[in-house]
Order: structure tokens, then sequence, then C-alpha cells
């Protein structure tokens, strides 16, 4: 007899899913920028071009009117940075400069349209998160041209201009995503070595008490991703994994995360803006610079719960095959990855009710080995997941 093990509803809350549109393109192609907002507008700062050309452009985009132009450049041309607001005025800090790690600070005031320089940060680094919190900037983790990955966190005073030390992160890392939520600053993901280990890791901490506490961790392995934090849930995006670009979205809501949709492109090293319940997706890199400009709105209504596709799956775990019954109506696809977030097998696309089975292996038609698996089934712009165990 099959033994079903897993029912899952593939509509339930249309809360937080967000669905996306392509807007007027960033001017030119540019991964690695900085990216602040004040006042509904869009700076979008810095960046590299696919011959590794680093620039100190300034463009702004106004959503209202769907148009770019071009404000004072910075100083210094420099890529993989974060960049901060405190009192209506965008700190830019770090990155690559030529060819080594920064530490110059450089504050743009939109007012005035002009830069002013600032004390350097102590330890020279890109590709590292950044936050604010009580009008302070901390700095997390990144990296220097030797390849060394930090786990160093260093907290700027704008008022005083002066840096001080915190406590290091636990795990040391480069291409974290970040956001604040709820009074802690949370580091995901990122890659913990150059060339190999992207991470799921997630961290908070504490600047009241300058300490670390592990978190749940995310499903997706992949660092260069981006974070923002909405209606007290962080959302991460984006990122690669050394083997895939990944469009996926996942919502931390404090206690674990979720699926909520995926991006129509696939970038790492983005630029993203937050105005109201709109996300802009800016450049970002994938086999190249690239100049999208990717507007995602986040459902902020609730849709009555439904069960329109019910999924059963068993046995699980299993060894030689595993079944998968859908029934109801509606449009849906059925991937499948392995534990490193790498796509392994596009199972099914079509409609519901279906019969279908895995055979445990890839879309090469190889043998994959045992472990873990996760089952993700998309439709009605719902993302649902489910752990399968191979046991060979």
């Amino acid at each position: 007899m099959m033994r079903w093990i897993a029912i899952i509803s593939l509509i339930s809350l249309s809360y937080g899913t967000i669905t996306w549109t392509d807007k007027t393109p960033l001017p030119q192609p540019l991964a690695g920028s900085a990216c602040a907002v004040i006042n509904d507008t869009i700076y979008v700062i810095g960046g590299r071009d696919s011959q590794g050309n680093r620039y100190p452009t300034n463009y702004i985009y106004d959503p209202s009117t769907d148009s770019w132009s071009r404000r004072k450049d910075m100083p210094t041309p420099r890529a993989h940075i974060g960049a901060a607001v405190v009192n209506d005025k965008i700190y830019v800090i770090g990155g690559w400069v030529g060819s080594k790690a920064s530490g110059v600070v450089e504050v743009y005031d939109p007012v005035m349209d002009n830069w002013q320089t600032c004390t350097p940060m102590p330890t020279p680094r890109y590709a590292y998160g950044i936050a604010v919190y009580n009008n302070r900037i901390y700095v997390f983790g990144g990296m220097n041209m030797g390849g060394q990955v930090f786990d160093v966190v260093e907290e700027y005073d704008p008022v005083t201009d002066s840096w001080s030390t915190k406590s290091p992160m636990p795990t040391q890392r480069m291409g974290p995503g970040c956001a604040v939520l709820k009074g802690r600053i949370y580091l995901f993901g990122g890659s913990t070595a150059i060339g190999s280990g992207a991470t799921t890791i997630c961290e908070s901490y504490d600047p009241a008490t300058d300490t670390w506490q592990s978190e749940p961790n995310m499903a997706t392995r992949r660092y260069a991703l981006a974070g923002f934090t909405y209606d007290n849930q962080i959302y991460a995006l984006g990122g690669y994994d050394y083997w895939t670009y990944h469009t996926t979205v996942e919502v931390f809501d404090g206690n674990s995360w979720s699926y909520k949709s995926s991006m129509q492109h696939a970038p790492q090293s983005i630029a993203v803006a937050l105005i109201n319940n709109r996300v802009h997706v800016i450049g970002g890199w994938n086999n190249g610079a690239l100049n999208y400009n990717e507007e995602g709105t986040i459902q902020i209504g609730v849709e009555e719960a439904a069960e329109r596709i019910e999924v059963r799956v068993g046995p699980n775990p299993f060894h030689h095959q595993v079944a998968i019954n859908l029934t109801g109506v509606g449009p849906l696809e059925i991937k499948i990855y392995d534990a490193s977030g790498r796509l392994v097998r596009r199972l099914y696309q079509g409609v519901a009710p279906a019969s279908i089975s895995w055979d445990g292996r890839s879309d090469a038609g190889e043998p994959l080995p045992s472990g873990v698996y996760l089952l993700m089934i998309e439709g009605d712009g719902e993302l649902r997941s489910e752990v399968l165990n191979l046991i060979r």
C-alpha cells in the first residue's frame, strides 16, 4: 500500500507575493552598484561593467515617470559597494578600487548635489553587508583582493565621523544579504571562501548588546544576493551559488523562511530599492553586467484561502521512485533541487490533475546519489516545497 505523506495547498494566502514587470533600463549595464532611496527617488551609484572597469556614476531613477537622469559623480570609481542613508545623505563605503580593496568613505548630499570625503573605514574591503540602525552604519564581513574573507564588523557614527570595532560575525563571509528586523540586523547567505562556500547560514546581531545569535537558515544556498525589509518580514532575492544564478525570492518572518515568488531575471550583485510596496531590482551580473530595471509589486491584499491544487507525495523516504499525485485544476510546474540549491530535474510542466513520478535521476538521466532533495511546486503565483529523502 502506498503511504502518502504530504498534502500541499498551492493557494492559501497571497499576502507578500511579488508580481514583476520590466521598467526603463539603467542607462548602462552595471553590477555591484550601491543603491539608496531618498524622497521616493532611487540612486544607483558606481558599479562595474563586463570588462571589469569601475565607474563613479550617480544615476537617479524617478518611478513616477519611469525615467533616468544623472547627478554629480562620486569622486572615486568603484564597485561591489553598499550605500547607507542617514539624515537624507548617502554614505558610500569601501569597495573595489583600481587593483585593491578600499576603505574610502564618501557622502553625497542630494540637495546640494555634492560629495564630501569622510574618515576611511579601518578594514579595506568590498562585497560586504551593510545596514543602518539608530543612525549608525554597520559594515559586516566582505573580502579583500587577496581573497581573504572577513568576519569583521565595524560601526560608523556620522555625527563624530568615527569608526569603532564590534563583535565579529560567528561565520566569516562575503556577499551576504543584510536587513534590519525588530531591532536586530540579519545576515543571510554569502560565501565563506572564494570559488566555493556559498551558504544558507542566517545569523542576527543585536546592536544594543553587541552580541550575535543563530537564526533559521535559508533554503537556497547563494551569495551576492540582496535583502530588504517590508512589513516586518525580510526578503532575500537573487544571488549565485557558483553553479546557478537564482531568481528565487525567500521571505523570513522572524521564525522561518518561505518561498514567495521568482524574479523574471536571474542576476547576482544587484542594486535593490524599496518604495512603499514596490521593489526595484536594478543591474547586476549574469555572465556579464546587466541593465535590467525590474519592478516587483508586493501584494498587500489577502485572498480568501482556497484549495485549488492538492499534492500528495509518497513514499518518503524512497529508494527507486516517488509518486506525485496532483488533484484540482490549474497550471503548475514541478522542479527538483539538490541540497546545494542546484536545479537537477525539471519534472513536470502542465496542469492538474496529473499523476507523475520521479525516479531519482537528473535531467541528463544520471542516477543521483542518496541525500536530501527539494521538490518545488509553482502554480497560481505561489511556491511550495517538500523535502524528499532519496536512499540508494
